[in-house]
């Protein structure tokens, strides 16, 4: 189980993901986060940066879907004027979202070697794609003081898992967690 909450990927946000190695390893469908992953728990909206964001990746020829926990009306306006299609109340890790938007959503029409998840939880997103066997990128979250109640206690399971993964798996711990790991957040939350 906890090998399954290892990331592929650690990036500080999603403007400094290495799209290209992406897509030259075959990705071709970005599954994504929006609270904290996106935007911060404070923001409703997309901003120009991540519209830039949108369309270079597009152009690269990915395709692009939401993938969130939330089941608040944020979720479908953000999507909306983002332009994307998107799944709400994914309940990540479970495999029921996640699976609705690789098979309805995208149309199943990729496989799992071409899919990526990217979030900024442990708990939900890299162990809901890892229980999916697809590849992810855990994003540093942008603004953890924003962080609603479950996603604080989320954060401080992790903490717990954190440390067996870099007890049980120290190679993998200190090529992919030990930036994101070894942070000590409390405080600013």
């Amino acid at each position: 189980m906890i090998k399954k909450m290892i990331p592929t990927y650690f990036y500080k946000s999603v403007y400094d993901v290495d799209y290209k190695m992406l897509y030259e390893n075959g990705i071709r469908l970005i599954l994504t986060d929006l609270d904290n992953t996106l935007i911060s728990y404070k923001e409703t909206l997309p901003n120009d940066k991540l519209f830039e964001l949108k369309k270079y990746i597009e152009d690269m020829g990915f395709e692009f879907i939401l993938v969130s926990n939330s089941k608040k009306s944020r979720v479908d306006n953000f999507a909306k004027a983002y332009n994307i299609p998107y799944v709400k109340f994914s309940m990540k890790p479970l495999k029921r979202g996640i699976k609705k938007a690789i098979k309805k959503v995208a149309k199943g029409k990729y496989t799992k070697d071409q899919i990526v998840i990217f979030g900024d939880q442990i708990m939900t997103d890299i162990f809901g794609a890892g229980r999916c066997g697809i590849k992810s990128v855990l994003i540093e979250a942008i603004d953890k003081s924003t962080d609603i109640g479950p996603t604080r206690f989320n954060r401080k399971l992790e903490r717990f898992f954190l440390k067996r993964i870099k007890k049980k798996y120290p190679n993998e711990y200190n090529l992919k967690l030990k930036e994101y790991g070894d942070k000590d957040d409390t405080k600013k939350m």
